[in-house]
């Protein structure tokens, strides 16, 4: 395989660190460059964006970055679906040596996303960047409520799991137990453990933040698992193709795409949303090169965001819909309204 065919992992890193801080200029050029990159190796290397780029009249070298993204065919589940495993795969690759997630197509249908071992590891790193943002520590005892399958969906393999499909009796004797400092899980699941019959058990289990995504939280579900835990509370937003795609601001309550690992756009008829404008969320992992999602079409819909007032380079999008439907409303004026705080 050629250096295109790859993630370039030192670059990668570095930038994961330095881009907090960094100007949105010096971010966006590095978008560009890894768009253009990734472009060229889809194009080179992999037969469904080969057959799609050729069918709309396509050369990566049409696209200098980000600026040129109207410009790329959008692609979804369903299309990739019907190409096949190698039809998506980058040439190279043996799928059975590959990490795979497994999620559902359209109509339920099995859909295996695969990267290699050293995109996995930028998922992860990208994941705990995060996670300290929300004030996360390095020797935290983290612990992850959910199934097995969940916790690659949030980009890490935790030390610590608990399986949150089992009795929430069970769910909540073992969290006592493990004493975590740091609770993950999906909301649905931890707002079980928010039940009144519960209380007791629960009122030993004080973790010093919970983070929560995977899925949709309504506003009653978020105040539930903050009284429920007595604890900060973050949202993330993430997917089984791209890796963290955007994380709560401890300042403000909106939430930070990641503008350095994954493109997202929001689109109101094909057009960039304007701030307080809700639309498509598109997006295209920026790390993915042996399964590329490239103008990939989520099936969820957000609102597009001014850029934050705590400085961060990065973008920010608010109230989310899932594919589902359910909303993630970050809206709610009072009952929620703590989580605006929790940087003070």
């Amino acid at each position: 395989m050629t250096d295109r065919s790859r993630p370039e992992i030192g670059p990668a890193l570095a930038a994961a660190w330095r881009h907090s801080h960094a100007a949105r200029a010096d971010l966006r050029a590095w978008q560009d460059a890894r768009l253009r990159r990734l472009m060229l190796h889809a194009y080179e290397a992999v037969p469904h964006y080969r057959r799609l780029f050729d069918k709309h009249r396509l050369h990566p070298r049409h696209i200098r970055g980000t600026v040129d993204l109207d410009l790329i065919p959008f692609t979804d589940k369903a299309q990739m679906l019907r190409q096949g495993p190698l039809g998506v795969l980058a040439r190279g690759h043996d799928p059975a040596a590959l990490h795979t997630v497994h999620g559902r197509g359209p109509s339920g249908e099995p859909f295996v996303v695969r990267r290699t071992w050293l995109e996995d590891k930028l998922h992860h790193l990208l994941r705990l960047r995060s996670f300290r943002a929300f004030g996360v520590r390095p020797l935290d005892r983290i612990v992850a409520v959910g199934a097995a399958e969940s916790f690659r969906t949030f980009g890490f393999q935790p030390k610590h799991a608990i399986d949150g499909v089992q009795d929430p009796v069970e769910v909540a004797r073992r969290l006592r137990e493990a004493q975590p400092e740091v609770l993950v899980g999906r909301p649905g699941m931890l707002d079980r453990l928010a039940a009144p019959e519960l209380a007791d058990e629960m009122h030993a289990v004080r973790p010093r933040v919970v983070i929560i995504g995977g899925e949709a939280a309504t506003p009653a579900m978020r105040l539930r698992i903050r009284e429920a835990f007595g604890a900060r509370l973050f949202e993330t937003y993430v997917s089984h193709e791209c890796p963290i795609m955007a994380w709560e601001c401890r300042h403000s309550g909106d939430l930070h795409t990641c503008d350095d690992g994954v493109l997202i756009e929001v689109l109101v008829d094909g057009r960039p949303a304007e701030p307080g404008e809700r639309g498509e969320v598109v997006a295209t992992n920026l790390h993915a090169y042996a399964m590329p999602f490239i103008r990939y079409r989520l099936g969820d819909v957000a609102t597009r965001e001014a850029p934050c007032g705590c400085g961060a380079p990065f973008a920010a999008i608010g109230e989310i819909r899932s594919s589902s439907g359910l909303p993630l409303d970050r809206s709610q004026p009072a009952a929620d309204s703590g989580r605006r705080m929790l940087g003070a």
